[in-house]
């Protein structure tokens, strides 16, 4: 099935591309991470050249460990404090002028951020899903898309998982949500470049 996508109303959501993530500072196990960053700079390039909406997420607690609710209540150790210089974005993959960036407390880049109202003065209703983690983060964020109405899909091979279980797991739930949500890094390469540049990819 070949993607096709309107790019007047779709973007880019990247989420958790913070430094910990590549560079093994941060308190989060992770599997995959080597593997997803060259495919997450070729789409974040071709979302770029696209001039598509880009919107960049960190989750950031605050050093106090105030907001982190019921999150330490599973596995997860105390992660992504606002001053570890591992929640920042990666430097390689950051937002640059013109793109949004929007920190979270929760998982879902919906809950507790201004992100549908952005959505909404984008005129965005399709969702392009790459970041960590695949059956956190991306995992819930794409469930409150769907509840909200967006088309969502997630860029499999630019995704990082807690353990890769996890990951495949979290990738068929959400394929449950809406048929052919999960794409590879070359289904949305051909859908974003211009059609000269496709039969380079």
């Amino acid at each position: 099935m070949t993607l096709k996508l309107n790019l007047k109303n779709t973007a880019l959501i990247c989420i958790d591309l913070q430094a910990g993530v590549f560079t093994k500072e941060g308190t989060l196990a992770l599997v995959g991470t080597d593997e997803i960053l060259p495919k997450v700079k070729q789409v974040l390039a071709a979302a770029r050249s696209a001039k598509i909406p880009i919107i960049h997420f960190k989750e950031v607690h605050r050093k106090e460990m105030v907001d982190f609710g019921r999150e330490l209540d599973g596995v997860e150790p105390i992660h992504c404090l606002e001053n570890w210089a591992s929640t920042d974005y990666y430097w390689e993959i950051a937002p640059i002028e013109g793109e949004f960036a929007i920190a979270k407390r929760r998982y879902s880049c919906f809950v507790g951020t201004d992100l549908e109202i952005l959505l909404r003065g984008l005129k965005v209703d399709t969702l392009l899903l790459i970041g960590t983690l695949t059956n956190v983060c991306v995992h819930y964020t794409a469930a409150d898309a769907h509840q909200k109405d967006y088309h969502f899909h997630v860029i499999e091979d630019c995704c990082a998982g807690s353990d890769w279980d996890a990951h495949w797991a979290a990738l068929t739930a959400m394929e449950y949500l809406q048929i052919g949500a999960r794409i590879s890094y070359k289904d949305c390469l051909a859908a974003l470049y211009p059609s000269e540049i496709k039969a380079t990819i």
